[in-house]
């Protein structure tokens, strides 16, 4: 539906304009989630070619870390594509308010900056020796920040 339609249909239906509103917010919840996936996608791409040196030469523990790494990332995936939305639905007697709405979008868009610092870690992970705890630090941080969400949601 475009704008000129829901604009119509606020005039004619009581409460239209309130509900394409949080359709809208829905949409850009769903938009910024799948974002975010995608932004992890390409973190694991990182993972993955770091990975692809360690098997050949059979750096056993680096194997491991960076498998445990892009599970925990993985999982973190799964989270952000099946979170609750940021709104509650039309007919729903409990109503999410506007201040928890700008507070879970404040949010999401804040997990960018931590996917940058991510990738920033990944990318200068010695070859050699490597090390992932400034990778899983971010990522645990990441994780935390990502599940305020439903803290904020539950208020």
């Amino acid at each position: 539906m475009n704008s000129s339609e829901a604009s119509i249909l606020s005039k004619v239906i009581p409460g239209f304009g309130s509900y394409a509103s949080e359709q809208k917010r829905r949409d850009d919840d769903l938009a910024l989630r799948r974002y975010l996936v995608e932004r992890l996608q390409e973190s694991k791409k990182i993972l993955q070619s770091l990975a692809v040196g360690f098997v050949d030469k059979a750096m056993f523990d680096a194997i491991r870390d960076s498998e445990n790494l892009r599970q925990q990332i993985e999982l973190l995936q799964s989270k952000m594509r099946s979170a609750t939305e940021g709104y509650s639905s039309w007919f729903e007697s409990n109503k999410v308010d506007e201040k928890k709405l700008t507070e879970v979008l404040d949010l999401d868009n804040s997990l960018v900056g931590f996917i940058d610092k991510l990738d920033s870690d990944l990318k200068a992970t010695p070859k050699d020796q490597p090390d992932f705890a400034a990778s899983l630090s971010t990522l645990d941080r990441l994780k935390e920040r990502f599940g305020r969400r439903g803290e904020i949601l539950a208020k």
